[in-house]
């Protein structure tokens, strides 16, 4: 019976607190269905990369010293336009101050001036 009562007082130890998704999400700066950004905050943001487009939206969220996520998934097949990409963003991130490095097989990390990458040896 005491030893029922130890398992018990374990396995209850274990749980663990749930997350209350609709009240955290309601802390959040929301207006109409999007975020409301704050220049006093720095954001992470993923972008989605298919061609020379969408380089002017990342080159904006660097200039609002946000930090992004840019996802070449899109374009993996293309080592020509991989390549070029890849050359304008180091260009953009020289020209800043800024710093990049590859996360994943499909991603890229861009940091704004005054970030740098520590990259693996």
């Amino acid at each position: 019976m005491v030893w029922k009562k130890l398992i018990g007082k374990a396995e209850e130890e274990e749980e663990e607190e749930e997350i209350d998704i609709e009240a955290y999400l309601s802390e959040l700066d929301i207006r109409e269905g999007k975020i409301i950004e704050r220049e006093d905050i720095v954001y992470v943001k993923a972008i989605d990369i298919s061609g020379e487009d969408n380089l002017e939206e990342v080159k904006a969220e660097l200039n609002k010293n946000n930090i992004v996520v840019a996802n070449v998934k899109n374009i993996l097949s293309d080592k020509l336009i991989l390549r070029e990409i890849v050359d304008k963003l180091k260009n953009m991130c020289a020209e800043i101050g800024g710093d990049l490095g590859r996360i994943s097989e499909y991603k890229i990390l861009v940091v704004p001036s005054g970030m740098r990458i520590v990259h693996r040896a």
